[in-house]
């Protein structure tokens, strides 16, 4: 269970990280000039490169520690048939929830897109949007798979 529970914390920021370097680099820090566009790095890029380096080592370190685990597997990694049949469980729940979660993400992105830009006068960045939808999606699949190992785990 350890494992799983790694993975899933070191995947969603993971993904976390990575969706706020998309919004620095491409919104907060990108300058058009009449030369072209320029895209410059900040912070939030070298927090995301030194989380990358820290999580691979971190991964690397576990591989050797637990015989059970292995770096191309992941959180798929299974010592045993439960295990196998947790994380078939698990996946089954992660898709049902990721799909879900995409029909409704798009929904309030047409939402946000048609409903909110005329009537209220509001100027929403449609690009930062559908990164905060599409990375809340995919968190809720990361998470919704760690629930539901940990829930057949221990049922």
């Amino acid at each position: 269970m350890k494992k799983i529970i790694f993975e899933a914390i070191g995947n969603l920021i993971f993904v976390l990280l990575f969706a706020a370097v998309i919004i620095e680099v491409f919104v907060t820090n990108v300058k058009y000039t009449t030369d072209g566009t320029q895209f410059t790095t900040g912070t939030i890029s070298s927090i995301f490169l030194i989380y990358l380096i820290v999580f691979l080592i971190s991964r690397w370190v576990l591989s050797k520690k637990d015989k059970s685990y292995s770096l191309k597997q992941g959180e798929f990694s299974a010592a045993d048939e439960r295990e196998k049949n947790n994380a078939y469980f698990a996946s089954i729940v992660s898709y049902k929830s990721t799909i879900i979660s995409l029909f409704i993400a798009l929904g309030i992105f047409v939402f946000i897109n048609n409903l909110l830009n005329p009537p209220f006068d509001i100027e929403l960045n449609l690009f930062v949007s559908g990164v905060v939808l599409f990375t809340l999606v995919i968190c809720i699949g990361f998470l919704s798979y760690a629930i539901a190992w940990v829930f057949q785990d221990t049922r």
